[in-house]
């Protein structure tokens, strides 16, 4: 009988045991569930711009007889005005800090010089009777781009083909005035820097040098006092511009899991 209590007690005690066992809570923690990290700033993409600005234009219109190409003397076309107009364009971003890209510009100016003064080759400066002017209705480029970014900012260098209409105007005050106008082209180099807001909204701050090359004007033998004499311009121009463009798409998100 002894013997029967003895087995009886510790069964009741095994069983005891595991159910208390079986109520204790689970030392192993749940997965941490998924989360979608912030948004990965991009700069590729293409984008979509308008800028405003200024620019000032250096001309030295040499005087040379047609028939003899003997110099005559010079007069300055020096101008300043108001350009605006918009930009398009596309950036790679090959690496975390340094991205390419092209980019297309088109912009009015109102920068139209006159002057009514010469220098003669002996370097006598005279009055003329009449004027010599320069207008510049519209320019643009065609432009590499090359730059280092730290995050929303990027520092650029950029450069390319330029191209711009001249018209030009010679007025003899007795006889009248003869007129010429032409597209030339010639080369742009600058630098800038943008900084992007968002996502999509970039502003920027850029400063170009642009060489339109040279460009020559041959009056006819039309008793003017720019009668048969052939005016040689060479116009160069320093800009500075700021502008708004809209970049398509949007930041690149990860999701990241955690276990």
């Amino acid at each position: 009988m002894l013997r029967n209590l003895l087995l009886s007690s510790a069964a009741f005690a095994a069983l005891t045991s595991a159910s208390l066992a079986a109520d204790l809570p689970s030392r192993k923690a749940p997965p941490a569930a998924p989360y979608v990290a912030a948004p990965i700033f991009t700069w590729t993409g293409f984008y979509i711009g308008a800028d405003i600005g200024a620019g000032w234009t250096n001309d030295k219109a040499r005087d040379y007889v047609t028939a003899t190409n003997v110099y005559n003397g010079s007069s300055k076309l020096n101008g300043s005005g108001v350009l605006g107009g918009l930009y398009a364009g596309y950036n790679y971003q090959i690496s975390p800090s340094f991205l390419i890209g092209a980019e297309v510009d088109i912009e009015a100016t109102s920068i139209a010089p006159k002057t009514s003064s010469f220098t003669t080759a002996a370097g006598v400066v005279g009055v003329l009777a009449g004027s010599i002017s320069e207008s510049l209705p519209w320019q643009g480029s065609l432009r590499a781009r090359a730059g280092v970014t730290a995050g929303q900012a990027l520092f650029y260098a950029t450069g390319g083909l330029a191209f711009a209409q001249f018209n030009t105007k010679y007025t003899d005050n007795a006889v009248g005035a003869t007129s010429y106008s032409s597209t030339k082209t010639g080369w742009t180099l600058g630098a800038g820097v943008e900084y992007a807001f968002n996502a999509n909204w970039i502003a920027r701050v850029e400063y170009r040098y642009t060489s339109f090359g040279n460009f020559n004007d041959s009056v006819a033998a039309n008793g003017s006092i720019f009668a048969s004499q052939t005016l040689k311009h060479s116009v160069t121009e320093n800009a500075v511009r700021v502008g708004i463009a809209y970049k398509f798409g949007a930041p690149a998100s990860a999701v990241v899991a955690k276990y």
